[in-house]
């Protein structure tokens, strides 16, 4: 049932029709965390999309925090010190001297 709340939100958020979408984007955001549990993929998605949406409508201060619960889930399998996606760590460049 989430996944098609959330697949009727992303329709009504690319129609336009960002105020219809919220709620939709909540309630799929609810269940996913209340049946699958707060670090599962699908949940991590729900935070992802609901931000988007919020990012959309330009309340970049209400996004954030979901953005940042997203990224904060570690990604299963992950080695130490990779991004949930499964990219290596970037090592900081050293400046090129002259």
């Amino acid at each position: 049932m989430a996944q098609t709340l959330n697949n009727l939100a992303v329709l009504r958020q690319v129609q336009g029709e960002h105020a219809a979408a919220r709620p939709l984007h909540e309630r799929a955001l609810a269940i996913n965390e209340k049946v699958l549990g707060p670090e599962h993929p699908d949940t991590v998605t729900s935070l992802n999309n609901l931000a988007l949406l919020l990012q959309a409508q330009g309340d970049l201060a209400a996004a954030r925090p979901f953005y940042e619960r997203a990224l904060a889930i570690p990604r299963e399998g992950a080695r130490p010190g990779a991004s949930r996606y499964g990219d290596e760590p970037q090592q900081p460049r050293r400046a090129a001297s002259s």
